[in-house]
């Protein structure tokens, strides 16, 4: 079966400087480019997964985009403070219309519960190359009017500069399900196994032939369940999905293989704890910011 690499959203990151590139392994074998594709970065999802229940993950949002049309979901993210949202850069699109549902549990839902706020403005990391699987696919979007805490809407801790996480975490996100799936109406869920990087590129090597471009901005979890065969990673309608440990954010969904959940190659995601000072440069910058739309810098 031919493998994928997809973007898990619109996968776009950009950050100051290049990456500290000393725990990447390239592969001793070749790749051919006839079997391997890039493919747009709107291709993410939880299989496997298993439904969320009410005000589970009250950090989770829905970013909803149109072009024309109604927005719909399109990325994940996650609220840092009642007026911004974390995600992924490949999340952003210089047109169209966003919206940024909170508090829901089904897909464009409309309960009690739900808040939805325009956009006022969207930080991109600064290096950024503009698509990917690439590093520094991390973004910041701000709410034109500060979202209400409840219950079912809360903010997610972020770690210190720095910190290399392991063990398990969860993620949630509504991606597919299957890679030939529609998005599930329901948030999914699922615990995870954080892999270290010198096991993730060699997971990537089996599979791909090379690790590019995995580095240590970067970390990964594994599809394998313990005792269990099915195969768990994100897919189409994951990207900028939080993966979190003690209600702490140590990932951002950024890229995998597809067909979504058919191997047991691990899902990769932004470190968060890369770029803590540069989120909280950045929301500094944006307390006392015009709306300026989006910016790379």
């Amino acid at each position: 079966m031919k493998l994928l690499v997809v973007l898990l959203g619109l996968l776009c990151t950009s950050v100051h400087g290049a990456p500290n590139l000393s725990e990447k392994v390239h592969s001793p074998h070749p790749a051919y480019v006839k079997d391997i594709e890039i493919l747009p970065s709107d291709d993410t999802r939880i299989t496997q997964g298993e439904r969320a229940f009410r005000d589970q993950f009250p950090y989770q949002v829905s970013i909803e985009w149109g072009n024309n049309q109604s927005p719909t979901h399109l990325c994940g993210g996650s609220l840092i403070t009642e007026s911004v949202v974390l995600t992924s850069a490949s999340c952003i699109r210089n047109y169209g219309t966003y919206i940024i549902a909170a508090g829901i549990l089904n897909r464009g839902e409309n309960s009690s519960s739900a808040q939805r706020r325009n956009v006022d403005s969207i930080v991109v990391h600064e290096n950024w190359p503009g698509e990917g699987p690439a590093p520094f696919d991390i973004a910041l979007i701000k709410v034109a009017s500060p979202f209400i805490l409840t219950s079912s809407v809360r903010v997610v801790g972020l770690p210190a500069q720095g910190v290399v996480p392991s063990g398990s975490a969860v993620l949630s996100g509504w991606g597919r399900t299957f890679y030939n799936s529609v998005l599930p109406t329901v948030l999914q869920h699922a615990y995870l196994q954080i892999l270290p990087n010198n096991e993730c590129a060699r997971s990537l090597i089996n599979q791909l032939g090379y690790s590019d471009p995995l580095d240590d901005t970067q970390i990964c979890t594994s599809a394998r369940v313990s005792d269990q065969t099915k195969r768990v990673s994100v897919c189409r309608g994951d990207s900028g999905s939080p993966l979190v440990q003690g209600y702490v954010q140590v990932g951002i969904v950024s890229w995998g293989l597809t067909p979504c959940g058919t191997t047991f190659a691990p899902s990769v995601y932004t470190r968060v704890s890369t770029y803590s000072d540069w989120i909280d440069d950045k929301l500094e910058q944006l307390r006392s910011a015009v709306p300026s739309g989006i910016d790379n810098e």
